[in-house]
């Protein structure tokens, strides 16, 4: 009896520890607690951005594109900083001198438009301080180098409206300071394409030497030559001599400051006799008889 009833409690045991070692295995895994702790306090954005690689000739293309736009960039951003149309023209001989040192020396490298523009900007500001006046209208320049029978080293015409030409004398590329020459030669010019044709043509021509002249190519004062100045009862800007009326309008220009724009503005339509003396705000002779005693004084 003694060895069953251990056997039996043997066998229970047995049973009741493989049965919970049973139910211990099978017991489903209990879900992991929230990780509300790891939780952002504000909402996050995130762009995905797929980056695929092109090939070499969609990119050679898209390089290409970018260039040609710049370039055209460039030369509109040129073309508007003129302001006008410039056409270069060289009329003179294929075979002459002339017309083959204009091209080496202007054309081949485009001086010539440089000096072009950089005679107007000077016209311009000059006579123009105030950038909210209406401008003259130039739409469009030729510069030719002309033939030498010429009158002059430069000449001007108005061959359209807002269109004009402007001729230099061949002759110009024979003088030994041709850079000084052609650089007077295109201020003059350009002075007289910015200048209205209303008033007289000595007063037109006095201006346009004025201009050029306070451009640093040549002093004002001395111009006028000895027997070009007038007698102290003629009226000074009336002087045939171009030199001799520029030296008036410095002379204005230097005791009535402003004189020079205001002429210029009263140049633009309505001449009459007494233009002058409105924009000086006296009499012209009263300064004529002080410039022709200051200049017997300096002689």
């Amino acid at each position: 009896m003694c060895y069953i009833s251990c056997y039996w409690a043997l066998t229970c045991s047995c049973y009741c520890r493989t049965v919970g070692l049973a139910g211990f295995a099978t017991r489903p895994p209990s879900p992991p607690p929230p990780l509300t702790h790891l939780r952002p306090s504000r909402p996050v954005d995130i762009t995905v951005t797929t980056v695929s690689s092109p090939n070499s000739k969609t990119l050679q293309l898209h390089l290409f594109s970018v260039a040609i736009v710049g370039i055209l960039s460039v030369l509109a951003n040129h073309e508007a900083s003129k302001g006008f149309r410039i056409e270069i023209q060289n009329t003179a001989p294929e075979t002459s001198a002339a017309g083959r040192r204009f091209d080496l020396l202007y054309v081949s490298n485009d001086k010539i438009t440089s000096l072009v523009l950089n005679a107007s900007n000077f016209v311009e500001m000059l006579l123009y301080p105030n950038s909210s006046l209406a401008k003259k209208q130039v739409h469009r320049l030729t510069v030719r180098l002309g033939c030498r029978n010429l009158t002059h080293t430069v000449v001007v015409e108005s061959i359209k409206e807002h269109e004009f030409l402007l001729q230099i004398n061949s002759s110009t590329m024979d003088e030994t300071q041709v850079d000084l020459v052609m650089l007077r030669a295109v201020q003059k010019g350009m002075a007289f394409v910015w200048l209205y044709d209303y008033a007289p043509n000595f007063l037109i021509n006095g201006m346009a030497e004025y201009i050029t002249t306070s451009a640093g190519l040549g002093p004002v004062s001395g111009s006028h030559g000895g027997d070009g100045w007038p007698e102290p009862d003629n009226i000074c800007w009336m002087n045939g001599n171009p030199g001799a009326v520029a030296h008036f309008l410095n002379y204005c220009e230097e005791h009535r400051r402003g004189f020079i724009q205001r002429l210029y503005l009263a140049m633009k339509c309505c001449w009459h006799d007494r233009t002058v003396d409105d924009a000086l705000g006296v009499p012209a002779q009263q300064l004529c008889a002080f410039v022709h005693v200051s200049e017997l004084s300096t002689t």
